[in-house]
C-alpha cells in the first residue's frame, strides 16, 4: 500500500477517536516512530500504530511500542490491512504481531463507535472463536445434555467438550453449531484492550549507541534514582524513566528529550512529548548543555549542571514543578 493510503486510514482513525470522545496525541504524518497515535478516554488509553502491510512491522518495532506501552500503562494496537499470509485481514479477526494485537479499520471502527468487539483470533492451528465458558457450561446443563450427548450432536470428542468447558476454544463452524444446538450465545468478544503482552527476556538498549552527552545524561538520572530506563529509537522521545526503590514504583516518572545537536526536528519532537506527556499524566523534560536554548520556553528545561546539583529524583520533580508553572503563567 501507498504512503496516501496509510495517511488515509491515520485520518480516518483519528476521526474515529476524536467522535467518540478520545482525547489523543498524533504524531506528524511523516514520523516514522513505532507508534501514530495515543488515545485516551477516561481509564482506557490505547497506543496505535497503523502499518496496513503488518509484516513491514518487525521485532524491533514490537519491542520498542510494548515498552512505551508498559511504562504508559497503554494497551498496544496494530492497524493493518493485509499481510503475506493474509491478502485481507477480515473484519471482526484478530491477529497477533509479536504479541500484539492487530485488526483492521473496520473492526476497529466497528469497536469504537458501535462497541462491538472482534470475535474470531488466528493462533497457531489455524481461526479460533473465543467463548464464554459459564454460558457454554449452563446452556448445556439447561438443555440437560452430557458430555458426550453434545459431544455426538457437535461431532467432537467427549473430552473435546470437557476441554471447551475449561481451556480451549473452537474453530468459528465448531461455535456456530454450539450456538445451535444450544440455542445460547457462547461466543464472546475479544477485549483487545486487555490483552496480556509477551514479556521478553530481552534486555533494555545499552547505552553503548548513545552520544556522548546523552550517556552522561543517562549516569546522571541513574546516580538520581532513575534506575528503570529505556532509551528509545523510534519514538519522537529520547528516552523514559521511572524512580524505583526496591522495585516499588514511586510515580516519580519522566519522558526524556535531548537536544544533542545530532537530531533533526528537535522542536517538533518536543511538542510531541508534552502532548504525550500531558495526555498520559506524565512529565517531560528537555536535557540540554546552553541555559540559551530557545526551546526552555516550551517545557520544563534542564542543564547538565542543573541536574549534576541535584541529589534525588524528587529534586528533579520539585524543579520540574516550579518550571512548568512558569511556563504555564508566562
Amino acid at each position: 500500500m501507498s504512503q496516501s493510503s496509510r495517511l488515509a486510514i491515520l485520518s480516518d482513525v483519528e476521526k474515529i477517536l476524536n467522535t467518540n470522545g478520545y482525547s489523543i496525541a498524533r504524531l506528524s504524518q511523516g514520523s516514522k516512530a513505532c507508534f501514530d497515535i495515543i488515545a485516551k478516554k477516561r481509564e482506557q488509553l490505547i497506543i496505535i500504530k497503523v502499518e496496513p502491510y503488518i509484516d513491514n512491522f518487525n521485532r524491533d518495532n514490537s519491542f520498542e511500542l510494548k515498552n512505551i506501552a508498559t511504562f504508559l500503562s497503554a494497551s498496544p494496537l496494530i492497524i493493518g490491512e493485509r499481510g503475506r499470509r493474509f491478502s485481507e485481514i477480515d473484519d471482526g479477526l484478530v491477529l497477533l504481531r509479536y504479541g500484539i494485537p492487530v485488526v483492521s479499520s473496520e473492526t476497529f471502527t466497528n469497536l469504537i463507535s458501535h462497541g462491538v468487539p472482534p470475535i474470531i483470533y488466528c493462533s497457531k492451528g489455524g481461526y479460533f472463536v473465543q467463548i464464554n465458558r459459564k454460558i457454554l457450561r449452563q446452556a448445556r446443563l439447561e438443555k440437560n445434555l452430557s458430555y458426550a450427548d453434545l459431544a455426538h450432536l457437535v461431532g467432537v470428542s467427549r473430552r473435546t467438550i470437557y476441554e471447551y468447558e475449561h481451556s480451549i476454544n473452537p474453530t468459528p463452524s465448531t461455535a456456530a453449531k454450539l450456538e445451535e444446538i444450544l440455542d445460547s450465545p457462547v461466543a464472546q468478544g475479544i477485549k483487545i484492550f486487555n490483552i496480556d503482552i509477551e514479556k521478553e527476556t530481552r534486555p533494555q538498549y545499552s547505552t553503548e549507541n548513545l552520544s556522548s552527552f546523552k550517556e552522561e545524561i543517562s549516569g546522571i538520572l541513574e546516580e538520581l534514582g532513575f534506575f528503570t530506563q529505556f532509551w528509545t529509537r523510534q519514538s519522537p522521545f529520547d528516552a523514559f524513566g521511572e524512580q524505583k526503590n526496591l522495585d516499588i514504583h514511586s510515580g516519580m516518572n519522566i519522558l526524556v528529550c535531548v537536544d544533542d545537536f545530532q537530531q533533526k526536528n528537535i522542536a517538533e519532537r518536543v511538542i510531541f512529548t508534552q502532548d504525550i506527556a500531558t495526555l498520559t499524566k506524565r512529565r517531560a523534560v528537555m536535557i540540554v548543555e546552553d541555559s540559551d536554548n530557545p526551546l526552555t520556553q516550551n517545557i520544563p528545561t534542564f542543564t547538565v549542571d542543573e541536574l549534576n546539583q541535584m541529589k534525588k529524583a524528587f529534586d528533579l520533580v520539585k524543579n520540574w514543578v516550579k518550571k512548568y508553572s512558569n511556563i504555564k503563567e508566562s
